[in-house]
């Protein structure tokens, strides 16, 4: 099962790419608009391709978007998959809830951690612990 937030960028090419190979999707929503939070029209309509596809979706309370319904989807997709994969520039900084703090959370908690540098278009693992 792939696991994903449909955050435009690594996390829509990743649940593509799961459907392609036929893995099945499950999805977290953040908030209940969360189709408006897609800039261009292009953009909602492939979040909204993506979410039709997903066998699941999780629902967050949250009814608008802020800072904490990111950072509740980002903990919930740590939570609930046995590995996480992380394009990502390896910057140790970042937004909360962003992907910086979801490999850090995934460390805390004991994910094993796929890191697709995409500075160098390199791959990192490294154990939860």
């Amino acid at each position: 099962v792939a696991i994903s937030a449909l955050a435009e960028g690594a996390d829509t090419l990743f649940a593509e790419a799961a459907l392609l190979t036929q893995v099945p999707l499950e999805i977290v929503r953040p908030f209940a608009r969360y189709a408006d939070d897609f800039v261009t029209a292009a953009g909602r309509r492939r979040y909204q391709a993506l979410a039709a596809f997903a066998r699941k979706e999780a629902r967050l309370e949250f009814a608008v978007r802020s800072v904490d319904a990111y950072q509740a989807a980002m903990r919930w997709v740590v939570e609930n998959c046995d590995l996480l994969v992380a394009a990502w520039d390896g910057a140790p900084w970042g937004r909360k809830g962003g992907t910086a703090q979801a490999v850090r959370y995934a460390r805390l908690v004991g994910r094993p951690v796929i890191h697709l540098d995409v500075e160098r278009c390199l791959v990192k693992a490294s154990s939860g612990a």
